[in-house]
């Protein structure tokens, strides 16, 4: 039975590994990341209704239509397919379980060992948030070319075109895909509804807007966008001010959410019989999850807190 176990914690170990290991390489690759979200595009953003306000529908793109796990996927660029993270989750959840259970033969003691499984999702997440916060950056920058494209006589989609190739991930893709779409006959709202769902950025509600507003009434899209460009990058710059002024409160929060393991660990170092009674006690493992729960809990309110919404 020992050796069972063990077996299957070494093979759900290394299943675990593999899988991370593909997904960080995978992110290495730009030409990678590019063909893997041109797939995953077609099942992620389906197309909208052509009625309703734009405006409207773009503040709740992000909480209704949606696949969760597919497009949280496809936002963070990376290879994985919804199944294959599904994997890796529930082995590092088992791995955490089989060894926790190995070490203390308890399997009430290994439960809490299953939220080894919630780090892939954390880890998506993250690197979700920050591909985010690079189309957002790259977003000003790609209206202003867009805008020369339409001054110079080009036409909206080889606008977009042009974009795609000038840009790297994500502007570069996802305007890639946009031209795409648009050449292979779908509508431009509902290409740029696509392109909604498929980033989650507050400001693409107000383009798609203009675009649209311009196509059915007419006027000057290109001096348009170049203010709309210009509104953006401001935008930026001062959440920029915002963020350094915040830094202090963040740093703050993670000094404070590290300074528990950092004095745990020291006095484990310099006097193990001190914490005895909480390793040996069952009221000891209550006192410690209790410390570190809070710990982590107050961590996630002051960054809360130091979050400006900007």
């Amino acid at each position: 039975m020992r050796f069972g176990l063990i077996a299957l914690y070494v093979l759900t170990g290394m299943l675990a590994l593999e899988a991370l290991s593909a997904f960080f390489r995978g992110r290495a690759d730009p030409a990678r990341v590019r063909k893997r979200l041109k797939v995953l595009a077609k099942r992620v953003a389906e197309v909208a209704t052509t009625d309703g306000s734009i405006l409207r529908k773009g503040a709740g793109l992000s909480f209704r239509n949606t696949d969760g796990l597919a497009r949280l996927l496809y936002r963070a660029g990376g290879p994985l397919t919804t199944r294959r993270f599904m994997l890796v989750s529930v082995g590092l959840a088992g791995l955490g379980f089989l060894a926790t259970f190995i070490l203390t033969e308890d399997p009430w003691r290994a439960i809490p060992a299953l939220l080894l499984g919630v780090i892939p999702w954390l880890g998506v997440r993250r690197v979700a948030a920050k591909r985010t916060r690079a189309f957002e950056e790259q977003l000003p920058d790609a209206l202003e070319l867009l805008t020369r494209c339409m001054r110079t006589g080009h036409a909206l989609g080889a606008g977009f075109q042009m974009v795609g190739e000038e840009f790297g991930d994500p502007v570069g893709t996802e305007f890639g895909l946009v031209a795409e779409e648009i050449r292979l006959g779908l509508g431009i709202r509902e290409s740029l509804e696509n392109l909604m769902r498929r980033v989650d950025n507050g400001d693409l509600p107000y383009f798609t807007t203009a675009v649209l507003i311009q196509r059915q009434t007419g006027g000057n899209l290109a001096e348009l966008l170049d203010k709309l460009g210009t509104l953006l990058r401001e935008r930026i710059q001062f959440h920029g001010r915002v963020r350094a002024l915040t830094a202090q409160g963040r740093g703050a929060a993670t000094f404070l959410a590290l300074w528990l393991p950092f004095i745990v660990v020291v006095v484990w170092i310099v006097a193990p019989g001190y914490l005895k009674p909480l390793i040996e006690n069952d009221w000891g493992h209550a006192v410690l999850a209790s410390a570190f729960g809070i710990d982590a809990l107050a961590y996630f309110m002051a960054l809360r807190i130091a979050d400006v919404q900007t």
